[in-house]
């Protein structure tokens, strides 16, 4: 479909030369000589980019302005001004004019900018074209993603859904525990009954008790009505319980056999009632560190793991990382606002980072990064990451070798130093390494090493050899 130009002036000799010189362009262009005209015009058929002059009879060309801007966010308005009016162009400027041209322009200038203001909107409409390609590809119940780690769980999502099975998530804070539950709800004949999600970590054990099973008025000194409880509401359709060895033992043992009678037991009553909830349980801990603490009961662990789903960090999905971060700048973008983009030494230090948050924390950082852009681009000098503890130590340390644990440790500094690193020098590699006073080819043998570097970027200088190469950062 072509673009469409409408050009507004009172003056019709002004307008019908403007036309013709626009005739030139790839648009259908339709003329107005008010702006009541051209907003009478624009209900019938919108244009992409309206050419208006500032001064007419009636209502003048920043009444139109502030019209189109609130009525039609998507198009451009180009507004002609003369010398004795710059002052209302600048002022339209701040207003969401998408430019000015002052009086007399010559053709070439109208062309330039128009073609400009055309070319914009196409780059946006094929954005939002690829980007709504992208959700449709990538997108399954809300997990977007197209690394090849994620398969696993896609796939014992679509095993599990059809099923009643409980099923137990594991992964650590911030990777989207609650997102595979819900996807797992969606997939299953469930799906048009309730979800229904309780925070174990949220309540103290008579509240999380009353929360989950119900009570009966006076069952405890706060309760001053009967409550049915979250069993009873997801009944028929899926209760999450998140964290669930924050619940406190007693309350395990309450919970497991609600799992095992399919009954629950209201505080304060001596009547079980039938209830058909599937659970599906959370924990942001290995099992086995659970287990050995005593602070999961082991026969409510069996119950809850039928299936077991584990939810690799984002640190493992590096390819997610792209996907996600354009996901959450999109979410960003309104008609009022242009929707930005990610510049490659941004992306690369976005990629390079180690995610003890997780794809929470990705959200946080694009979400504040496009805030910080004064532009339509985002930096890595607009990206404020948080350090990870460089006092680490593996999980289960006493079960991995001295050797392994100590490679490990290295290459988590050397990725912290670099991608610092690069941050400070927004991604300028020759810049990165006169700060870390080494040579360019010996920090870009790093990044590769680290798998840090862009794809596909030559490093002539190593290529050639004329540079000695460090053994390491440490």
């Amino acid at each position: 479909m072509s673009a469409r130009i409408l050009v507004v002036d009172d003056k019709r000799d002004l307008a019908r030369g403007v036309a013709l010189v626009l005739s030139k362009l790839q648009a259908e262009i339709a003329v107005a000589h008010s702006a009541e005209e051209a907003l009478e015009l624009l209900e019938r058929e919108p244009a992409d980019v309206v050419l208006s002059d500032i001064r007419m009879p009636g209502r003048d060309g920043l009444s139109l302005l502030d019209c189109v801007r609130e009525r039609w966010p998507q198009a451009h308005v180009i507004l002609f001004t003369g010398y004795g009016t710059i002052d209302s162009a600048v002022d339209a400027m701040r207003r969401g004019a998408f430019d000015y041209l002052t009086k007399p322009f010559n053709n070439d200038e109208l062309l330039v900018v128009t073609e400009r203001a055309l070319n914009e909107i196409r780059d946006q409409q094929e954005i939002a074209r690829l980007r709504a390609e992208l959700r449709g590809t990538y997108d399954f119940h809300g997990i977007y993603s197209r690394d090849r780690h994620m398969q696993p769980v896609i796939e014992a999502i679509r095993r599990v859904a059809p099923t009643s099975a409980t099923v137990l998530i594991w992964g650590e804070s911030g990777t989207g525990k609650e997102l595979v539950a819900r996807a797992i709800h969606a997939e299953s004949p469930r799906a048009n009954r309730p979800f229904v999600a309780f925070n174990a970590a949220a309540l103290p054990e008579t509240l999380a008790e009353a929360e989950l099973f119900g009570c009966k008025k006076g069952a405890y000194t706060s309760a001053d009505r009967d409550r049915k409880g979250l069993f009873l509401e997801a009944d028929g359709g899926t209760l999450l319980i998140d964290e669930v060895a924050s619940m406190p033992i007693g309350l395990q043992g309450k919970l497991l056999r609600t799992l095992q009678e399919r009954e629950v037991l209201p505080l304060g009553s001596g009547t079980p009632i039938q209830v058909d909830a599937r659970v599906i349980a959370t924990t942001n801990e290995e099992a086995r560190r659970l287990l050995r603490e005593n602070r999961l009961r082991r026969d409510l662990y069996y119950r809850l793991s039928v299936m077991r789903i584990a939810v690799p960090a984002l640190r493992q999905r590096i390819e997610d990382i792209p996907l996600l971060a354009e996901l959450f700048l999109e979410r960003l973008t309104s008609p009022e606002k242009v929707a930005k983009r990610l510049s490659p030494g941004a992306l690369r230090l976005l990629i390079s980072h180690d995610w003890p948050g997780n794809v929470r924390e990705l959200q946080n950082v694009v979400e504040r990064a496009a805030l910080m852009a004064r532009g339509e681009e985002v930096s890595p000098a607009d990206m404020t990451l948080e350090d990870d503890d460089l006092d680490w130590q593996p999980e289960d340390a006493e079960s991995v070798p001295y050797e392994e644990a100590k490679r490990s440790a290295i290459e988590r500094f050397q990725r912290r130093y670099v991608e610092h690193l690069m941050h400070e020098a927004e991604g300028n590699i020759s810049a990165a390494a006169r700060k870390a006073n080494m040579t360019r080819a010996a920090l870009h043998r790093i990044l590769k090493r680290l798998g840090l570097a862009a794809e596909g970027e030559i490093d002539a200088e190593l290529e050639e050899g004329r540079e000695e190469e460090p053994s390491s950062l440490v």
